[in-house]
């Protein structure tokens, strides 16, 4: 099954840099859909009674179907995500095979590196309440942001048009991602 995309907004960024935020206020202020791959790995979880609630299992779980065949998985993650509209937006792209199979198979892409520092992060991580990290150490942290299915994201930024420098405000954050993407699409 080959898929074609028209415009496509793909927002990467390491553990906790606030990418998942900033994609869902994007999306509703611009009324572009969006596509998840932890939405999509948590709801494959739960059809098929595997345990979804730990970000371990999560990324264990999305590294595997990386690792299994990563343009499948693509286009399960864009099928989870309903009818393909004219724009979309990829949250969470995290290996080069799916960035450059997004590429492929659409007309237009921007991509966006939410660049967040180690200690911006960590207080993200700990502050939120995401039912996958319910348990919050710095350790923890650690332990998420190590995962084999974090080790690309930084080189990814390489292959990014723009770099946004996170903020410890996501007003300010969404602002200037908004900016960007609005310019872009009206070229």
């Amino acid at each position: 099954m080959d898929i074609n995309l028209g415009k496509v907004i793909i927002l990467i960024g390491e553990i906790s840099s606030g990418k998942s935020t900033l994609a869902k206020c994007l999306s509703e202020e611009l009324q572009i859909p969006k596509a998840s791959f932890g939405a999509h790995l948590e709801d494959y979880c739960v059809k098929n009674n595997l345990p979804e609630d730990k970000r371990k299992d999560l990324q264990n779980l999305g590294q595997k179907m990386i690792e299994d065949n990563p343009v499948r998985f693509l286009q399960n993650v864009i099928s989870f995500s309903g009818p393909i509209p004219p724009v979309m937006i990829f949250e969470g792209v995290r290996h080069y095979s799916i960035l450059k199979e997004i590429e492929r198979i659409s007309d237009l892409c921007i991509v966006i590196f939410i660049d967040a520092t180690y200690q911006q992060r960590l207080s993200r991580y700990l502050s939120r309440e995401k039912r996958i990290d319910s348990i919050k150490t710095e350790a923890d942290f650690q332990t998420a942001s190590s995962h084999p299915v974090e080790k690309e994201v930084q080189s990814l930024k390489a292959n990014s048009s723009i770099i946004i420098r996170s903020s410890d405000s996501s007003d300010s954050d969404f602002r200037t991602l908004k900016n960007h993407v609005e310019n872009w699409l009206s070229n």
